[in-house]
């Protein structure tokens, strides 16, 4: 059984590890990136005013929010969160999108007029059109909402665009990592079940992997957001064998990834644990 397992669970991440082809192929569009109306700049534009603009309706088209930098998109994050969904006490969900923000400017990449600049975009403008949608503000999903299928949209177009430079091996693979990261979220139910299954002897095991897989999976957390994009992309610089013929080297690096993620767990719950104690001897 527990083979079977690890079977499924290897399947599951060689899914995730080759991106699908849309079925849909929508808006081909070609869209020139980072442009703005003569005479307007990019600070001029937006400014410091979180209402500048199209953020107060929440209609930014993909062009405009292209053309922010990633500390303007995260200042455009932050208010819808802050001033526009407070009404629906869901501020701390955007933590996840605020991290990723955060990586890409900490790493200096995403930088306007890059293809991940504009793939980033479209899960931005996707998290607009469901806040419009959300407070009634537009019925317009402007496609489906979903992050997965802006991910592949926003790829459509940037790879669609003669504009933009193709992206580096290493981005690449760090938005298969981003895949198999969503994947994980949307069959966490399944997976813990198969791990529930194959350890039904070994309740602790099922115990911890359950508390892993909410730490991996909390959108609210920024820490593990960080953490997981910081692991991604030192992985993504050793990379995975093209079409599996090095399969000796792809399962150190699987290893590598699981120790890693598995230690960075253990220290969380232990700084925890101990933050508790003092709480405790305080009292």
């Amino acid at each position: 059984m527990k083979l079977l397992i690890i079977f499924g669970f290897l399947t599951l991440t060689a899914w995730a590890l080759h991106p699908l082809s849309p079925q849909d192929q929508g808006d081909q569009t070609v869209i020139t990136v980072n442009e703005l109306a003569e005479g307007t700049n990019d600070d001029n534009f937006y400014g410091t005013n979180p209402v500048d603009g199209c953020w107060e309706t929440l209609d930014c088209s993909l062009t405009e929010i292209e053309a922010m930098s990633m500390p303007s998109r995260l200042e455009f994050v932050k208010y819808m969160s802050t001033w526009r969904l407070d009404v629906l006490q869901s501020s701390d969900q955007f933590h996840i999108f605020e991290a990723t923000i955060a990586f890409f400017m900490r790493k200096d990449i995403g930088t306007p007029g890059s293809w991940l600049s504009l793939v980033h975009a479209a899960c931005v403008e996707a998290l607009q059109r469901g806040a419009a949608m959300s407070l009634g503000i537009s019925n317009n999903p402007a496609g489906n909402p979903a992050k997965q299928t802006a991910v592949d949209y926003g790829i459509r177009r940037a790879d669609s665009s003669p504009y933009i430079d193709k992206p580096s091996a290493r981005i690449l693979r760090w938005m298969q990592f981003s895949r198999i990261y969503r994947t994980v979220m949307q069959y966490r139910r399944t997976i813990l079940w198969l791990i529930k299954m194959g350890f039904s002897t070994t309740p602790s095991v099922p115990i911890a992997a359950e508390a892993f897989l909410d730490w991996v999976t909390d959108v609210t957390d920024a820490t593990s957001t960080n953490f997981l994009a910081e692991m991604a992309w030192s992985l993504s610089s050793l990379g995975l064998s093209q079409d599996g013929v090095d399969p000796v080297a792809d399962s150190e690096v699987m290893l590598k990834i699981i120790t890693e993620f598995w230690g960075a767990f253990q220290l969380r719950r232990r700084d925890e644990g101990t933050a508790e104690e003092c709480i405790s001897l305080r009292k």
